[in-house]
């Protein structure tokens, strides 16, 4: 049955809990791994009325979750129906923000960023806007000025082309995690946290749950959210899952006063300011290499920072973060059940973060009801067959 777009959408536009077909007889569902698109699938679950137990070896959020600067967008996302999905999670978030609150620790302070004369980076800009606005996206070209005026004290030095977008947020992927996964358990949902997942248990033939460190749960679906562990457990159901090496760098700071709203990102440097004071930067949005996660990394960031903010008072640098993106190798998600175990679910993707909501709502709408959601037909499992 394929549910179709104008359907869902009246869920998402909703204010109340997310709707869903009723999930009858209830079904017991294990969902394996408490970062942030685990979390979103256990919290839509246990909405829709599933008996759900959700495993997890640390905690909520506790791994490549909290390396991430957690930026919402749907910037340069594509194709259309990719930066759907990314739209989609940005509006997801809100619908969250509505049903659990304020310990979601989500910002609306929209993104700025600007380019120096680099030719290519303003002619990409300028193309990746132009096919933004085409698809309806609220960002809009601005400049030096402009960003002076959004940034007081900021020092822009050279800006070719700059850009706003209003819808754009950020969150404390950490705090999102913990959110969910306590709501869902408010629902109703266990947790089995300090748990491994050591394989997926069979009889006769059918997966019938999963053996973990402390015994065996039994469950009529399992949903794989492992991140980067991912690959190794979906493959014992027949799923191909493959991901690419993504390093990502981040340096903390001591908590501070409130000093910026928004997502900022001058050239070189991506900065934010998360609710409990922490300043988080970054020197770009890909593969950071072999940039090593340690202090003097810390002092460069901080430094590019001041740069391009003399006016800050000062930052003292409290941690860093190696985190390894969750990339599938062509760079878009992998959602969907396998052929062969069909009530065996993977979920793995980069821009976790911005798709969570709309991933958790579809993947329990899918899970619960035998539905295909459309918007997720472009990315099956299936394509790496």
């Amino acid at each position: 049955m394929l549910l179709k777009r104008r359907h869902l959408l009246m869920g998402l536009a909703g204010t109340a809990a997310p709707t869903a077909l009723a999930a009858s007889p209830r079904k017991s569902v294990v969902v394996v791994g408490a970062g942030i698109i685990g979390a979103s699938v256990g919290y839509h679950l246990a909405s829709y009325g599933a008996d759900v137990t959700i495993i997890d070896r640390a905690g909520p959020g506790q791994e490549t979750t909290a390396k991430s600067f957690a930026w919402l967008n749907a910037f340069n996302k594509k194709p259309y129906s990719y930066y759907t999905l990314n739209m989609l999670g940005i509006l997801g978030w809100r619908r969250l923000q509505q049903e659990i609150g304020n310990d979601l620790a989500i910002q609306w302070g929209g993104g700025v960023a600007w380019h120096a004369d680099e030719q290519n980076a303003v002619e990409e800009t300028l193309d990746i806007i132009r096919r933004l606005e085409g698809w309806g996206y609220p960002i809009r070209r601005t400049g030096k000025a402009e960003v002076e005026a959004q940034l007081p004290g900021v020092r822009t030095g050279s800006c070719a082309i700059a850009w706003k977008s209003d819808i754009d947020g950020t969150v404390d992927p950490v705090a999102a995690a913990k959110a969910l996964v306590a709501a869902a358990a408010g629902k109703g949902a266990r947790l089995a946290m300090g748990t491994n997942v050591l394989a997926l248990d069979r009889t006769g033939g059918h997966v019938t749950g999963v053996q973990t460190s402390k015994g065996l749960i039994r469950a009529d679906h399992v949903v794989l959210c492992m991140g980067n562990d991912t690959p190794a457990m979906a493959a014992t159901a027949g799923l191909k899952t493959p991901l690419k090496e993504s390093r990502g760098v981040l340096a903390h700071t001591e908590p501070l006063r409130p000093l910026f709203g928004q997502v900022i990102m001058p050239p070189g440097c991506d900065i934010k300011q998360n609710p409990d004071g922490r300043l988080v930067t970054g020197s770009n949005f890909g593969d950071s290499g072999d940039t090593p996660a340690n202090a003097a990394t810390g002092a460069r960031f901080l430094a590019q920072v001041r740069k391009f903010f003399p006016h800050l008072p000062p930052m003292p640098l409290e941690f860093m973060t190696l985190g390894h993106r969750v990339l599938p190798v062509d760079g878009h998600p992998i959602v969907g059940a396998s052929a062969s175990d069909p009530n065996v679910y993977a979920a793995v993707m980069h821009s976790g973060m911005t798709q969570a909501p709309i991933m958790g709502q579809c993947i329990a709408m899918e899970v619960l009801n035998g539905v295909s959601v459309d918007w997720l037909s472009d990315y099956r499992p299936s394509r790496f067959a």
